[in-house]
């Protein structure tokens, strides 16, 4: 027995040290000291030509009427405001509205393609500190729907090759430049894009969509600065569940009620979510913001495959985490009866579920059916996969990961599955490098209002981005 106690007190010693090891291997060694990359940009001019696009009511809703005279006023607007970078590209408009540029290059080997849309989603005057179209700068920071989400990486876009146009420069590989009109409502013009440049021959490199940005303290209160890059985002099944029952009066209700059953489906949907996976992209965007952190939680970060089971149960424990390691299932309409006093034969719920990369939409619809029970129908309004997971052992990313470090000195790119989505899966028909980053650093305020109220973007960080686009251009 004593012999056990001391082959197991050694286990433990050796176990310690190993995690200790790995743990003290993680840290980020100390980077090359340098200043930001800096081109002399006239701020004036840049921050004018922002608001002004921002002041453009580019909603393409849903449902209701569209103002076209808004979309067709925007390529107008930018011809006007980039003079010298409009005579140097080719002007083609892909589903009347979407805009697809291109800068030719010394080589059509290798095409880049870069991406962003200038619709926006709706916003209520009443809730806003000011006109939500205004597009004023006010206290440091440019004010309006649309200054994050995406019309600053259009003009930003723009304002570099605006810039490196004057200055007589050509781009190494053909650029295309893919401006949508309608990512808001899942609409069909990037589809459109890819399949004009599918048949035109054109293969990208790499594709850049907005996603992430530079943002602090990404995940479990890790403290630092990050460019987060999504390499892949979640598939979207929007699922209705129709429960039948017979009808009758409210004065005799039954277990077996349309509604009551309704209920009783919804509570083992929610009982029984999607087990917590910790992907590839997840562990390594953990081991990579856990270079920066304390011991502690490099000891936990370091040694995945011991504590992956603890670090699984904290973050499916806290909402933003939980999203990162499982496909979702969120309630968000339920309809009954019309009139309080009737039992109706039928309740209908509506689920938005986010499909993670390891699953597909019709296990998640299969799952959600087979909890429900016999007495629902389950249909999908709206299916899109999830997207393949983009290499991080690229040139491509690595590429980002150079402009990243030349704009934003010692802060690290790291990957990350996104949750929402964007126009860019299209692109993964013809391109298996489809990145999601936008060249801004992002506050945890600014990333909250982006479809609320009182959007805003900091002049700073605007004019950050202009130079991360330049370089981005240099670069490519």
């Amino acid at each position: 027995m004593q012999y056990f106690f001391l082959a197991l007190a050694a286990a433990l010693v050796i176990l310690l040290c190993v995690l200790i090891v790995r743990a003290v291997r993680l840290k980020r060694k100390p980077a090359a000291a340098h200043e930001p990359v800096r081109v002399p940009v006239d701020t004036d001019a840049a921050l004018d030509h922002f608001c002004q696009a921002v002041r453009l009511k580019t909603v393409w809703p849903r449902q209701g009427e569209i103002d076209y005279t808004q979309f067709e006023a925007f390529l107008p607007l930018l011809q006007e405001m980039y003079p010298t970078f409009f005579a140097a590209v080719e002007v083609n408009r892909v589903n009347t509205y979407g805009i697809l540029l291109k800068w030719k290059g010394k080589s059509a080997e290798q095409p880049i393609v870069l991406m962003a849309h200038y619709d926006v989603v709706a916003a209520e005057k009443d809730s806003w500190s000011c006109d939500p179209f205004c597009g004023e700068i006010r206290d440091g920071k440019v004010w309006g729907r649309g200054t994050l989400d995406t019309k600053c990486i259009i003009t930003a876009l723009l304002e570099a090759g605006e810039l490196l146009a004057k200055e007589g420069y050509t781009p190494e590989h053909d650029i295309w430049f893919s401006f949508g009109n309608n990512e808001e409502t899942g609409g069909d013009t990037v589809p459109a894009i890819v399949d004009w440049l599918q048949e035109h021959g054109v293969k990208p490199w790499f594709v850049l969509d907005e996603g992430g940005a530079v943002v602090t303290s990404p995940a479990l209160g890790v403290k630092g600065d990050y460019a987060m890059v999504g390499v892949s985002e979640k598939g979207v099944c929007d699922t209705i569940v129709t429960m039948h029952g017979l009808p009758g009066h409210s004065s005799t209700p039954k277990d077996t009620d349309a509604p009551m059953r309704l209920v009783r489906a919804i509570e083992r949907i929610e009982q029984k979510p999607d087990p917590a996976v910790l992907s590839e992209t997840t562990k390594y965007m953990l081991t990579e913001i856990s270079r920066d952190a304390s011991f502690a939680l490099r000891i936990v970060f370091g040694n995945l495959w011991l504590f992956a089971p603890l670090v699984r149960k904290i973050m499916a424990s806290n909402p933003e985490t939980n999203a990162m390691v499982r496909s979702t299932v969120a309630l968000t309409k339920l309809q009954g009866s019309h009139t309080v006093n009737v039992i109706p034969n039928e309740a209908v719920a509506a689920f938005s579920v986010r499909v993670a990369p390891w699953n597909t939409t019709q296990e998640m619809m299969d799952k959600i059916a087979a909890q429900a029970g016999e007495h629902a129908d389950v249909t999908s309004e709206y299916r899109v996969e999830p997207s393949p997971v983009s290499p991080v052992k690229s040139d491509a990313f690595s590429l980002l990961q150079s402009v990243v470090d030349a704009v934003y000195p010692g802060v690290p790119a790291v990957p990350y599955v996104m949750n929402g989505g964007t126009d860019s899966k299209h692109f993964t028909r013809i391109c298996d490098k489809v990145y999601r980053f936008a060249g801004f650093r992002f506050t945890n305020e600014e990333r909250a209002a982006m479809h609320g109220n009182d959007e805003t973007l900091r002049t700073e960080s605007y004019l950050d981005g202009v130079q991360f686009y330049i370089q981005l251009l240099k670069s490519i």
